[in-house]
């Protein structure tokens, strides 16, 4: 999936977990093909079991297997890349 011109791969279930831990900005799509959610993380197998804004998700028909991930280790091009999907999508969970 491509988002402002960024290649997320996918899709995930955002409950399993990963093999390996990595850094990522990562996104959920909901059934509607509609970004409800943008996030980025240093640690995806810390943030995503138990996040936050998960019953958000789930309210925003965004099913289990609609996590996409765009892998990086730097924290400063996650947060400037989160900041930018933000901005253009709005999407409907997290703060603008």
């Amino acid at each position: 999936m491509d988002v402002l011109n960024h290649q997320f791969q996918w899709p995930y279930d955002y409950n399993s977990g990963f093999q390996r831990d990595f850094g990522c900005v990562y996104i959920l799509v909901n059934t509607n093909g509609q970004l409800v959610d943008v996030g980025q993380t240093e640690s995806v197998n810390d943030r995503l079991p138990n996040h936050d804004r998960k019953q958000c998700w789930i309210r925003n028909s965004c099913p289990d297997k609609q996590l996409y991930v765009h892998l990086n280790q730097n924290e400063q091009y996650r947060l400037q890349l989160e900041g930018a999907i933000r901005n253009s999508y709005a999407p409907s969970c997290g703060i603008r």
